[in-house]
C-alpha cells in the first residue's frame, strides 16, 4: 500500500509540474487516468499480466489524449518490475518490445517525429526494470531455499537427538526391567535398585525429548563433558566400560561436546541391543585440532556382521551428525570379530 501512495503522489505531481500548455480540466483528467492505473497496481501480485496491460493502455491513453508528458510511464514500469518478480519472465521480456513499439506508434499517431535517443531511454528504463524484478525474484527464491534447507536440517537434527535419546534410554530400560525380572523370586531386594534406575531412565527420557520437541537445546550429559558421563551410559545399557583417554582432557565447544556424547550413547545402545557381550572398550583423544571417540567391542558385530540393523538408523545418524560438523567417521567390523565406531570431530 505504501507503494501505491509514493507512486499516486509522483504522478499527480508530475502532471502538475510538468509543462505544455493544457487546461485546469485536462490535468486533472490525466491525473484521474494515471491514478485509475496506479489503484490498479494493488493487484500486481495476484494478476501481474492482466495489471501490466492495464497499465500500458493508461499510458498509450494519456499519451494520444496530449496530456502533459513525464508521469505516464511510472504505473507500467511499475507493473512490469512486478511482473518479473512474480516469475512471469516471457511475458515481462515480450512486454518491452511491444511497449516500445506502442511508444513508436503512439508518436506517429499524434504527429510527432520519433527520437531514437527517446526511444532507446524508454527500453532502458523497461529493461532495468525487468532485470530489477528478475533479481528480487532470485533472491526471495533464494531465501526460500536456505529456509527450507534450514528447517531440512532442523527435522534432521530431532529425528536424530530423539533417535539417539530413545534408542539408549529404552535399551537401559529393557536391560535393566529383564534383571528386575529376573531376581525378584531368587533375589528380591536386588529387583528394587534395578527398578528404581528404570524409573530414573524414564524421566531422563521424558525430559531430553521433552527438550528436542520444545527444540531447546540442552547438554545431553546433565553438566557432565562427554569424557565423565560414557561410563554412566555403558552402567545403563549393562556394559561395563573400559575407557581410556589420553591427551589433555579440555573442555570441548558445547556442540563438540554434545556430539562425542551421542555417539557413544548410540554406539554403546548399538552394542548392548546387538553385539551380544557385556563388555565394551571405550578410547577418547584429545589431540590439538580434533577430539577422537572409538568404541570397540568383541561381538557379533550385529545382523549380517556389518553392524547395521534392517531398518535402523544408528549408523546413518552417527555419520550424519558428524558430517555436519565437518568431522569423519567410520564405522564397520573389527579383523578378528566384534564391531569399531570412530569418529573425529574438530576441535
Amino acid at each position: 500500500m505504501a507503494l501505491l501512495v509514493v507512486v499516486a503522489a509522483l504522478v499527480v505531481g508530475g502532471v502538475q509540474t510538468a509543462g505544455g500548455d493544457v487546461s485546469a480540466s485536462g490535468r486533472l483528467t490525466g491525473a484521474a487516468i494515471l491514478l485509475a492505473a496506479t489503484a490498479a497496481l494493488y493487484w500486481r501480485r495476484r494478476r501481474p499480466a492482466v495489471v501490466l496491460a492495464v497499465t500500458a493502455a493508461a499510458a498509450v491513453g494519456y499519451y494520444l489524449l496530449g496530456y502533459p508528458l513525464g508521469p505516464e510511464p511510472l504505473p507500467f514500469v511499475v507493473a512490469l518490475y512486478a511482473t518479473a518478480e512474480a516469475g512471469r519472465r516471457m511475458i515481462a521480456v515480450a512486454a518491452v518490445p511491444v511497449a516500445v513499439g506502442l511508444v513508436l506508434a503512439a508518436d506517429v499517431t499524434a504527429g510527432r517525429t520519433p527520437e531514437g535517443e527517446d526511444l532507446v531511454a524508454v527500453a532502458a528504463v523497461l529493461v532495468a526494470a525487468v532485470g530489477l524484478g528478475e533479481l528480487a525474484r532470485s533472491r526471495r527464491e533464494q531465501r526460500q531455499a536456505y529456509a527450507e534447507q534450514a528447517a531440512t536440517q532442523e527435522r534432521l537434527r530431532i529425528a536424530r537427538d530423539l533417535h539417539d535419546t530413545l534408542a539408549h534410554q529404552l535399551t537401559a530400560i529393557s536391560v535393566q526391567a529383564g534383571a528386575a525380572l529376573h531376581k525378584r523370586d531368587s533375589r528380591p531386594e536386588l529387583a528394587y535398585p534395578a527398578l528404581e534406575t528404570v524409573r530414573q531412565v524414564a524421566g531422563d527420557a521424558l525430559r531430553e525429548v521433552r527438550a528436542v520437541l520444545g527444540a531447546v537445546r540442552v547438554d545431553p550429559a546433565g553438566g557432565q563433558n562427554a569424557c565423565e558421563a560414557v561410563p554412566a551410559l555403558g552402567a545403563r545399557a549393562g556394559l561395563a566400560v573400559t575407557m581410556s583417554v589420553s591427551g589433555e582432557a579440555v573442555a570441548l565447544p558445547p556442540h563438540v561436546d554434545a556430539a562425542t556424547y551421542r555417539i557413544a550413547q548410540e554406539a554403546l545402545t548399538n552394542v548392548g541391543r546387538h553385539a551380544g557381550v557385556t563388555e565394551v572398550e571405550v578410547r577418547l583423544a584429545y589431540l590439538p585440532r580434533h577430539v577422537e571417540i572409538e568404541v570397540l567391542d568383541r561381538g557379533n558385530g550385529g545382523a549380517g556382521g556389518d553392524g547395521r540393523v534392517p531398518g535402523g538408523h544408528g549408523i546413518a545418524g552417527m555419520r550424519e551428525r558428524v558430517t555436519a560438523l565437518g568431522g569423519r567417521f567410520s564405522a564397520g567390523p573389527r579383523p578378528g570379530g566384534g564391531f569399531r565406531v570412530w569418529a573425529m570431530l574438530p576441535r
